[in-house]
C-alpha cells in the first residue's frame, strides 16, 4: 500500500510539474509589443491588443499569409498593424495587405481586433468576416460610429468580397 501511496504521489508531482512548465512556456512565448497576453482563467490564455487589451482573432477560412479584409472589412476588423521594419518573432509573422500596409499574422494568419469589442467581451467570436454585408448592417455601423470609406454601399461592396471566414479568438 505505501508502494502505491509513493507511486501515485510521484505521478501527481509529475503530472503538477508538466502544467506548470507547459504554463510557463506560454508565459515566455514571443510576441509583438503591440500585443499582450491576458490569463482569462487558470490555463486560458488569449492574446489582446496593447495597450487597449482588446480581444484579438484569427479567421479559418481566410487563407495563410493574405489578408482577404479589405478598407470596409477592415472599419470592422481593425488590423493589427506591424510597422515596416518589424521583424517576425517566434510564431509571430507579417503580411503585407492589398493597401500597401504591414499587419501581424500568427502562425501566418492575419491577426485582427472587432470594433464592437471591450476588454472582458469578446462579442466577435463565431461572427463571419463579411457579416457587415448583411441587410442593415452598414446602417448599424454607421450608427455605432464606425468611420467607413465614403462610397461604402452594400451593392457595390457585396461584389466578390463575400468572406465566409469565421472569426475566432486567438490562442496560444
Amino acid at each position: 500500500m505505501r508502494t502505491l501511496h509513493i507511486a501515485l504521489s510521484a505521478m501527481l508531482v509529475a503530472i503538477a510539474g508538466a502544467a506548470f512548465a507547459a504554463e510557463t512556456a506560454i508565459e515566455k512565448m514571443p510576441y509583438p509589443g503591440v500585443v499582450a497576453m491576458s490569463q482569462e482563467r487558470p490555463g486560458q490564455w488569449i492574446y489582446k491588443s496593447f495597450p487597449r487589451f482588446l480581444p484579438l482573432y484569427i479567421f479559418d477560412g481566410e487563407p495563410a499569409g493574405k489578408s482577404t479584409c479589405d478598407n470596409v472589412c477592415a472599419a470592422v476588423w481593425p488590423i493589427i498593424q506591424a510597422e515596416k521594419t518589424d521583424k517576425p518573432m517566434g510564431v509571430w509573422t507579417i503580411v503585407k495587405r492589398d493597401d500597401g500596409r504591414y499587419q501581424w499574422a500568427f502562425r501566418n494568419k492575419p491577426v485582427y481586433m472587432y470594433f464592437e469589442d471591450n476588454p472582458n467581451d469578446p462579442r466577435g467570436a463565431g461572427k463571419n468576416m463579411s457579416w457587415y454585408l448583411e441587410e442593415g448592417a452598414l446602417a448599424y455601423l454607421t450608427a455605432a460610429g464606425v468611420q467607413l470609406p465614403a462610397s461604402t454601399t452594400p451593392a457595390e461592396h457585396k461584389t466578390g468580397t463575400d468572406n465566409k471566414a469565421k472569426a475566432k479568438l486567438l490562442q496560444p
